[in-house]
């Protein structure tokens, strides 16, 4: 993984209160290394449905 920088956009927080930078979850997902149905997994998808464009009819 290569360094990338740090704003506090990048941070979501889970229900327990722990932190995660976004930009290495989004990698560590592209590459294979984020564990389904681990918490990081599982704060990505919840992260990126709510943040997806909505068709409305």
């Amino acid at each position: 993984m290569t360094a990338v920088s740090f704003t506090r956009q990048d941070l979501i927080q889970d229900e327990q209160g722990n932190w995660f930078h976004l930009p290495t979850l989004r990698a560590l997902y592209a590459t294979g290394r984020l564990a389904c149905g681990s918490a990081g997994h599982v704060l990505l998808l919840q992260y990126e449905a709510l943040n997806r464009p909505r068709m409305i009819s």
